[in-house]
């Protein structure tokens, strides 16, 4: 399934992706829809169905009787990305205010519950003195509150990059500690000071310059059914899922998938993945 790439007008492709997202959604796609959904007139949602069918011949199939067109049996989306993710995030961050067309495609859904983890927030003002220290390469120097110290503490960094692990953080070499560490956006108080133009380029930071292979695969307590459906899950291919990550970032990775040290020593029903290459990594320091 790729994306199609061709020199479209933008809002002929949004009405594309609707068509899409409506046929995977609903399992069909009618005039109307085109129509209603971007305010176009019939003859000009004709004309969009017309070129639909010749660049995607093998995509539609037209009910004579009712002009209602279903998805053929050999249906592959080629103006989405057509992965399940893609349209469960629909679910999951769901909002007809925003006229985007999965969301359109979606204004009848089937009913779904999520839950999510509480968001760490931050004054958006920190981000945008450190999104400007970064793009101006200053020094900034913040009030921060670290879990290793009781009280907050007066730092002066030089950011680089900005990464989200489940919370936002920044990169940045630290005046105090004299190395790369990370800080949490969230634990940043007050508002940050500019300063100066900083010396220290991010091309030194040795651990998010380079980058190492997690390797992960089912426990090998599970039983050859229970490997299969873990493999599945985790769209391994032949028992190994490989993800390529910045050494700063891997204890980050290693955390949300749940992997590390001891993995074969717990339970397979309750530890189901396992890191395969824990030498590796803890050559590197990476396991905590």
């Amino acid at each position: 399934m790729t994306v199609y790439d061709t020199k479209l007008p933008w809002d002929q492709r949004q009405r594309f992706m609707l068509l899409e997202a409506r046929l995977i959604w609903t399992g069909k796609i009618q005039l109307g829809d085109l129509r209603d959904a971007f305010d176009i007139g019939t003859r000009k949602a004709e004309k969009d169905l017309q070129l639909y069918r010749e660049l995607c011949p093998r995509n539609l199939v037209l009910d004579d009787e009712t002009g209602v067109f279903y998805p053929d049996d050999r249906f592959e989306p080629i103006f989405l990305r057509g992965t399940a993710q893609e349209f469960l995030g629909v679910l999951r961050n769901h909002d007809l205010a925003q006229d985007l067309p999965l969301a359109m495609a979606a204004s009848d859904h089937v009913p779904a519950e999520t839950l999510e983890l509480p968001e760490r927030e931050f004054d958006v003002r920190v981000l945008q003195r450190m999104s400007t220290a970064i793009r101006e390469g200053r020094w900034l120097t913040i009030e921060y509150q670290s879990m290793n110290r009781p009280d907050p503490r007066k730092l002066r960094i030089a950011p680089h990059a900005l990464a989200y692990v489940g919370r936002w953080h920044a990169r940045a070499y630290s005046a105090e500690h004299q190395s790369f560490r990370d800080f949490l956006l969230s634990r940043i108080l007050g508002l940050p000071e500019l300063g100066e133009a900083c010396r220290h380029s991010p091309d030194a930071d040795w651990d998010w310059r380079n980058q190492v292979t997690v390797r992960i695969g089912p426990h090998p307590g599970l039983t050859l059914p229970q490997r299969r459906v873990v493999e599945h899950d985790f769209g391994m291919h032949g028992g190994l899922l490989e993800k390529r990550v910045r050494l700063a970032l891997a204890p980050y990775l290693l955390k949300l998938l749940g992997v590390g040290r001891g993995d074969t020593e717990r339970d397979p029903a309750e530890q189901q993945i396992v890191l395969l290459n824990q030498a590796e990594l803890d050559a590197f320091n990476r396991l905590s």
